[in-house]
């Protein structure tokens, strides 16, 4: 079967999320130079292709990646410091979470293939995935507190234990590929970079022997069965924002990052 691209969806021309299609498996693919930072184009076009997805019955198991250097570092702090200087911080927050939740809530089986870096923002998307596969020394990480944000907490329940999912939160810390193969957070984990696609089609091929159908009512039916509830989830932690940008710390936290130093943090 030949291979299509998707260019355009409705009237926006795609420009940081691609989207291919070969033998029923949708391929999107993250674009956005250097490190792929999940900008608003990007946040906005995962929903529009999620939808699109959901809409194309030949698409019956999807892979998610990057051809760049990292999977993802997370949220664009330069925008997001920008949405706290204009006071929008809740929308700019709003519209990453519904392209996270989008890809949750995909009506067919995703696989995150994921190497480099994997921070922040960007680690809902295998968080949300149902399969990830890595290449060994890939880094993931939530890093939020040490910008004073709350996130990636709701998400983060999905592939790590409450007290090793605590711990990352609040202190920031990362973890391997390795680590999270451990925790059940990473399916599987390649050597090398050059593994990582051939290991992710061979997955996404052996699940659409399935056939569609079947994909869609069990991939529907395990996400009912696991009652993350993950909108009213993304919902406190953006009404936690909400409260935290009322203080000056919040401020000096994102601030602090964007000028390569330490935080000054007052309590106030």
């Amino acid at each position: 079967m030949a291979t299509r691209t998707v260019e355009m969806v409705g009237e926006h021309k795609l420009e940081q999320v691609f989207l291919t299609v070969e033998d029923h498996i949708g391929i999107l693919t993250l674009h956005n130079p250097p490190v792929n930072a999940a900008s608003g184009t990007v946040q906005e076009e995962i929903i529009m292709l999620c939808d699109y997805i959901n809409h194309d019955d030949d698409i019956w198991v999807c892979i998610m990646h990057s051809d760049l250097k990292t999977f993802c570092v997370g949220v664009d702090i330069k925008r997001f410091k920008k949405s706290i200087d204009d006071k929008d911080v809740t929308n700019t927050q709003e519209v990453y979470y519904d392209g996270a939740l989008a890809l949750y809530e995909l009506r067919v089986p995703l696989i995150c293939a994921v190497h480099g870096h994997c921070l922040g923002g960007g680690l809902c998307y295998p968080a949300g995935a149902d399969i990830t596969i890595a290449v060994k020394g890939t880094v993931f990480g939530a890093p939020e507190a040490k910008l004073s944000v709350v996130g990636g907490s709701g998400h983060l329940a999905r592939i790590l234990p409450p007290q090793i999912q605590r711990d990352m939160c609040y202190c920031g810390t990362f973890i391997t590929a390795e680590e999270l193969t451990k925790y059940g957070g990473v399916t599987k984990v390649v050597d090398t970079l050059d593994e990582l696609m051939p290991a992710a089609m061979d997955k996404a091929r052996e699940i659409c022997k399935r056939g569609p159908l079947v994909l869609r009512y069990l991939k529907a039916c395990m996400n009912a069965q696991e009652d993350f509830q993950m909108k009213r989830k993304n919902d406190l932690e953006v009404t936690y924002t909400r409260y935290m940008a009322r203080h000056k710390d919040f401020n000096e936290g994102v601030t602090a990052f964007l000028e390569k130093r330490e935080p000054q943090y007052t309590g106030e």
